[in-house]
């Protein structure tokens, strides 16, 4: 058999063999003016078509018929299917598919029509009016989903008028469930009209509504209404949440108004603001406001919360962030439903501009604000900073190798401002502690800080040296003056305010030498073909200049009559400013180790493995008069060896320590190696000991896992064939084609923590803490997910804040429990619900925590 291809023959052929053989009659030749002119039929527009097998010109009939994957398009217009025949007389278009001996149905015809996609069984349609019938037809819907039934006429806007209608957002060719009515009428980006509704599930009606509605049918967001289901608790009595109105204004803002209501307790009212302007703005703001009380006898609380946040680019180098959240403390207590609220004591806000320049320096201005809930207090932080980073002047100027060319030059300026809400507790009459008054203290301080530095890193041979020389100019704008009062010895503090800037200076140089050590071993035993020790001693020289009312105006005194004695201050102290100090010299040292080893790999390269980084640290102070040793501390680290990660760290004490007059022990300037008690005491130790475990699976049994994944159709014509060619989805129920015995498949994923403190800060005062934290996820099957977390006190036997998580994917459906076993948020919730995020309203929930009790 011969087949003949034709690929993109223009139509204009056909057209004028057509114009050949067409009758009509000329307006002239008749000369009864009641006579209609007879048009001509046919297209007036190129369109170009393609076949596999065969294509069958018929001039006569005015007619062709393409077979084996045909396809024709005209304009916006596209036709696909095993069989398709035109039509010329009318312009009217056929598509059919063909019985397979083997698969079935196939070639079913999918048509495309201005970004909108219909498949069918068979397709009838008029190319110049755009109308068509659709046989079992099938669409998209353009917020997801599917749209079929047994007939569906096709109007010239894309208008669907669909018999024995369906919709579902189930992928599955048989949908697990889906919207049925009698008859629909889809309005493209519009709204869908639906009559006699019924929910269905595995072809059980569920819920039947004998009355006509309809829903919206566009893309993105669409404006309406907000439902939830409503459930009823033993303290609230009946609660609907979530109840309101959504409010697409336009591309760039919409707008939520919901209300929680409890018949019992009160109600919440939620407003919700977003906004977007492509990549360069963005952000939202939510205002809640409710009142409630714990119980019906019980008086109502007013509560309010307020969260927004904004970005703004407003060019490449220039950015506006802001973020704030502030709320009453009754509101986390009263509406907050999940654990990490509840927990939540203190509230964080910032606002933040900052600015970078092509020559490498940045400009800053913030603020940031702090609310703590529990005690009532608040801080409010404004700050405008600018940086220069480090650079080198003289690099270029002189010879490319002299040591001078590692000069660096740094300078950072900070001004800012604080104010602070701060609570105090006085007893109403001295000495009575069970009368109180709590008093909040606002306090103001502001200053302007200017920190050059200075900073270079030569070497010297083997070794690097690190010289620093940094100085700090802070401006302030009052000044401190204390007093005494001589009729109860009681402190007065007075302000003297200043308009110009009241200057602090400070001075500081150091000096740091540094060396790199290696040891190497070639052991070649247990694959470890050698060992490298990395010892790296670092010594530095500090120096803080004295700072005394010696010295210094902005060190005063006055003297405490209760003790006799001159108390040095700094006129600055409330603003930040730095106390008075003797000076200080310090000689620190740093020990630091690298133990790594060079693993054997076969063929291929040795494999480096750090095996342990082991740190020691301390300091000399040689101005002080005794204690001149500060504590050591010593710090350990393994990289992941395997699935395990081990850290901790130390300090010591070498002095010891006697009872002074009030009975508490304190250090005294002997050293514990002096009177034979050791080289040092340990003062604490921590470690952390934490894992990751993972399996691919853990199988039960024998045979090879041949599972699948969840089938995905390219297009609507995939679904559709398997739909129609089985009804039913294909079950092996009795084994007789199955590959044989698969093993039982459980992936899962386990975190383990395991962290103990010890701590002596002064002999005899003992304090510990163990705790042990694990975080599990197990696979039972493809479909169903447990989850667990909890925490355990060793010490004091209990277990904090666990929770257990069961998720089963239901396919389109999701079914997920959370339970929280003890602890103030002991409840559980339990819901049922839908995956779609166009149906995330069709839910079943079932709480039962103590916020809905």
């Amino acid at each position: 058999m011969m087949i003949v291809y034709i690929k993109r023959i223009v139509f204009h052929v056909l057209a004028v063999a057509y114009c050949c053989t067409s009758m009509y009659v000329k307006a002239q030749d008749i000369s009864d003016t009641t006579l209609i002119q007879k048009k001509r039929s046919g297209l007036d527009s190129t369109f170009t078509y393609s076949s596999r097998d065969s294509t069958v010109f018929s001039l006569k009939k005015r007619t062709m018929l393409l077979k084996g994957d045909a396809e024709i398009s005209l304009k916006q217009q596209k036709l696909n299917a095993e069989s398709i025949e035109i039509d010329f007389n009318g312009s009217v278009v056929k598509a059919e598919g063909r019985k397979d001996s083997i698969t079935g149905n196939m070639g079913y015809p999918r048509f495309e029509d201005n970004g909108e996609e219909f498949t069918g069984k068979s397709i009838l349609f008029n190319l110049e009016t755009r109308k068509g019938t659709i046989t079992l037809g099938e669409s998209k819907a353009d917020e997801g989903g599917y749209y079929y039934g047994a007939k569906v006429k096709k109007d010239a806007d894309n208008t669907l008028f669909i018999q024995n209608g369906c919709y579902t957002t189930c992928t599955k060719p048989h949908p697990h469930f889906y919207f049925g009515a009698s008859k629909m009428k889809v309005v493209t980006n519009d709204r869908v009209f639906m009559e006699n509704i019924s929910f269905v599930i595995e072809d059980v009606p569920i819920i039947t509504l004998p009355l006509g509605i309809y829903v919206p049918n566009k893309t993105g967001r669409t404006s309406g209404l907000l439902f939830n289901i409503p459930f009823v608790s033993t303290a609230d009595g009946i609660v609907a949440q979530n109840l309101g109105y959504f409010w697409a204004i336009n591309d760039y803002m919409d707008a939520q108004f919901t209300a929680d209501v409890f018949s019992k307790t009160g109600y919440l009212l939620r407003n919700v603001w977003r906004y977007a302007v492509q990549n360069t703005v963005n952000g939202s703001l939510s205002i809640e406001y409710g009142r409630r009380r714990p119980d019906a006898q019980s008086e109502y609380v007013n509560s309010w919360r307020i969260i927004g946040n904004h970005q703004q680019t407003i060019n490449p180098q220039s950015r506006i962030t802001a973020s704030f959240n502030i709320a009453t403390s009754s509101f986390i207590n009263r509406f907050a439903g999940e654990l990490s609220d509840r927990l939540t004591q203190s509230l964080f806000s910032n606002a933040g501009y900052s600015s970078s320049f092509d020559n490498g320096t940045t400009l800053g201005i913030d603020v940031a604000a702090t609310q703590n809930i529990v005690t009532k207090e608040y801080s409010v932080n404004p700050n405008i900073s600018y940086n220069v980073p480090t650079f080198f002047p003289l690099k270029g100027l002189i010879h490319a190798n002299s040591w001078l060319n590692d000069i660096g030059i740094a300078y950072f300026v900070r001004g800012a401002f604080s104010h602070n809400s701060i609570r105090s507790i006085t007893d109403r009459v001295p000495g009575n502690p069970l009368f109180r008054d709590t008093i909040f203290q606002e306090r103001n301080s502001s200053v302007i800080r200017h920190n050059p530095s200075i900073s270079i890193s030569p070497k010297l041979g083997y070794f690097s040296l690190t010289p620093s020389i940094s100085y700090s100019e802070n401006w302030y704008f009052r000044s401190l003056t204390r007093s005494v009062n001589p009729i109860d010895s009681s402190v007065i503090e007075s302000f003297e305010k200043s308009a110009m800037p009241l200057r602090e200076t400070q001075f500081q140089a150091s000096l740091g030498i540094g060396t790199r050590l290696f040891g190497l071993i070639k052991p070649r035993i247990f694959g470890i073909n050698a060992l490298r020790h990395t010892f790296s001693p670092t010594v530095s020289f500090s120096y803080v200049p004295e700072y005394t009312s010696q010295n210094s105006n902005n060190i005063r005194t006055y003297r405490d009559l209760r003790t006799n004695r001159d108390i040095e201050y700094s006129r600055f102290e409330l603003d930040g400013g730095r106390g008075a100090n003797r000076g200080s010299t310090f000689v620190n040292y740093s020990l630091s180790n690298r133990f790594e080893a060079k693993m054997k790999q076969g063929d291929t390269a040795d494999k480096n493995v750090e095996l342990l980084q082991f740190d020691i640290s301390g300091s000399y102070a040689m101005a002080l008069d005794s204690l001149n040793l500060s504590p050591i501390t010593m710090a350990f680290r393994t990289p992941s060896i395997g699935v395990f990660n081990l850290n901790g760290n130390a300090g010591f004490t070498v002095y010891d320590e006697e009872k002074n007059s009030f009975g508490v022990m304190t250090p005294v300037n002997a050293l514990l190696l002096e009177r034979g008690k050791g080289p040092a005491r340990l003062t604490y130790a921590s470690v952390n000991i934490s894992a990751q475990f993972a399996s691919g699976t853990m199988s039960i049994g024998y045979g090879k896992d041949d599972s699948s994944s969840t089938q995905q159709w390219s297009y609507t014509g995939d679904r559709f064939a398997v739909r129609t060619i089985d009804e039913r989805d294909n079950v092996d129920y009795f084994g007789e084609r199955g590959i044989g015995g698969r093993p039982l498949q459980f992936p899962w994923s386990m975190s383990t923590s395991v962290t103990y403190y010890y701590g002596e800060p002064v002999k005899g005062m003992i304090s510990r803490r163990f705790d042990a934290r694990a975080d599990i996820d197990l696979r039972l099957t493809s479909t169903l997910n447990i989850r667990s977390s909890f925490s355990y006190d060793v010490i004091n036997s209990t277990i904090v804040a666990p929770s257990i998580s069961i998720i089963k994917d239901l396919d389109c459906w999701e079914l997920s429990a959370n339970w929280y076993p003890t602890g103030f948020n002991q409840g559980f919730i339990i819901r049922f619900a839908a995956k779609a995020s166009q149906l995330r309203d069709l839910q079943l929930i079932k709480r039962n925590l103590p916020i809905f009790r």
